[in-house]
């Protein structure tokens, strides 16, 4: 079975667990993958094969349980109107709870946003479907192995959606991965981080701060797997492969970050690292096959902190290690305008004692937990200073509106930390032998 048809019918397999399903096919190699289907279901399994969008158009009749579309939208990457019918057309083939999976080469677009951009479509178009609003429920992009390792391609992606039918929602964001994109993590908004914090870093310190909490990890050993969450442009994974030869699967839900990720590694071919747009709550990563998990500063973001530890310690190997920094809750009264800004960052903030509680309500040891905050407050006003020091070059390259957000924001951030009300945090455990 060739390697990209067989990854193609694994991504299937992975979420779609109907009995005798019915699965449609779109691709100029349709009888490839056919033949890949039937090895991995080899007795009662339809299978509908089509070679183009039209002919499966004219047959489309909403009753297959899985789909696979492969390199069928070349010709329209650049056309939205014809993309929108494209989803539409994907949608109106399935059962609702029935599996897509969209196989796409984008290395030859000239839009290195093109991955965003086709991912937020698919993730955000709605449409009426028997009176239902219908769309796709946005499972992962992830990266076809073959193009990496045997092309040095990393702009090869596989969709995994699901049909699903939605509340209607009032507002400019439909999804929490669209809100992230649409409000701190706008173009303009990671190269303003990025600015600051120095080359491929969006998070407190840069280069130097990432470093010194890896090495928290103690002796990792070239060859071994990291999975970074919350990833962003990727410098925090590029420095674990370059620094200890690691490899890294750097996991973010924000796909305009993850697009200035893949178009950098790209261009340098470090075969180490892999990327996915996923939610690293929801992805079912496999059982005990990371020697190490990392996340700086992303957690904040995800509301069930406990479900989240959980998991870490279902994919960790034995004797692996977790260690997180992330945005945490102190001890005073808090502001109302804290609380405000929580609640407009969408953050889920614990204090050092809910988290030490729930790493070892997770099954984890050698729990060791530090208040960082002290820390953070240097580096806030070293980057006030940096920002205000520089505000001719800043406003060269960015708005005004953008340089003040930035330094009100730490100001805030600052009086914040005066009230005991924001936190730095850092955990770090291990997954018993």
């Amino acid at each position: 079975m060739p390697a990209v048809e067989r990854q193609l019918v694994s991504a299937l397999a992975h979420s779609l667990h109907a009995q005798n399903p019915k699965i449609v096919v779109i691709s100029k190699n349709a009888e490839a993958i056919v033949k890949s289907l039937k090895e991995v279901y080899p007795t009662q399994v339809s299978i509908e094969a089509h070679s183009t969008l039209v002919t499966a158009e004219s047959a489309a009749h909403a009753d297959a349980d899985g789909l696979i579309i492969d390199q069928a939208i070349n010709e329209i990457l650049e056309n939205v109107d014809e993309l929108e019918k494209f989803v539409k057309l994907a949608l109106k083939l399935l059962k609702y709870n029935g599996v897509a999976i969209i196989r796409q080469d984008l290395s030859q677009s000239k839009d290195s946003k093109k991955v965003a951009k086709l991912t937020d479509l698919f993730d955000v178009y709605r449409t009426e479907i028997e009176g239902k609003t219908t769309g796709f429920a946005f499972y992962s992009t992830t990266e076809v192995e073959d193009s990496i390792h045997a092309h040095q391609n990393w702009l090869d992606f596989i969709w995994s959606l699901k049909k699903s039918e939605f509340e209607k929602v009032e507002g400019n964001t439909i999804t929490f991965r669209d809100f992230l994109d649409k409000t701190q993590y706008t173009d303009t908004g990671i190269y303003a981080y990025e600015w600051i914090f120095g080359e491929n870093f969006i998070s407190p310190g840069g280069w130097d701060e990432n470093l010194r909490v890896i090495r928290r990890f103690g002796d990792v050993k070239a060859g071994q797997l990291c999975l970074d969450i919350g990833v962003g442009i990727g410098g925090g994974a590029r420095q674990f492969a370059k620094e200890f030869g690691a490899r890294v699967l750097g996991v973010d839900l924000s796909a305009n970050m993850l697009s200035v990720a893949l178009e950098r590694v790209q261009k340098e071919k470090d075969t180490r690292i892999s990327y996915a747009i996923c939610d690293a709550l929801h992805y079912n990563f496999d059982e005990n096959s990371f020697d190490y998990v990392f996340s700086r500063d992303c957690i904040q973001h995800i509301p069930d902190t406990a479900a989240l530890f959980k998991r870490i310690f279902h994919i960790l190997k034995p004797g692996g290690k977790v260690l997180i920094t992330m945005y945490g809750v102190g001890y005073g009264t808090l502001s109302e305008k804290f609380k405000t800004y929580v609640q407009q960052r969408q953050y889920y903030l614990k204090n050092l004692k809910e988290i030490e509680q729930l790493a070892k309500s997770a099954g984890f040891t050698n729990i060791v937990t530090e208040n960082m905050t002290e820390r953070f407050k240097e580096i806030l006003g070293e980057e006030r200073a940096r920002v205000e020091d520089n505000k001719a070059e800043f406003l060269s390259k960015f708005s005004q509106k953008e340089y003040d957000s930035l330094v009100n924001g730490w100001n805030d951030k600052l009086q914040y930390i005066a009230d005991d009300n924001h936190n730095w945090n850092c955990f770090m455990a291990q997954k018993p032998l």
